[in-house]
């Protein structure tokens, strides 16, 4: 309702339906799981890292951008940016 009370749609939409969707959306995040290592180096300190699988968080995004395009909503320009600078980001990482 908040998403509609800002302007971010340019028609009516079926809250109800949205929250149905969204709420799936909600689920699959909250189940995706990291890949924790950590290591014991030679001289004793530690290290930790996480990682997560780069095609589930893709098509999580994707996902939500489809409940929002699905349901009337427009998602903010720098929110497209946000998405591509994180899978870049994600990117160099690995490469790194």
């Amino acid at each position: 309702q908040a998403l509609c009370n800002m302007g971010a749609t340019d028609e009516k939409v079926d809250i109800d339906k949205f929250a149905k969707d969204i709420e799936g959306v909600m689920i699959r995040m909250a189940s995706v799981q990291p890949d924790i290592m950590i290591a014991q180096s030679a001289d004793g300190s530690v290290a930790g890292s996480m990682s997560f699988d780069e095609n589930e968080i893709t098509s999580l995004l994707l996902e939500m951008v489809a409940v929002t395009e699905d349901n009337g909503l427009k998602l903010p320009r720098e929110f497209g940016l946000l998405v591509k600078q994180s899978l870049y980001f994600d990117r160099y990482i690995k490469i790194l």
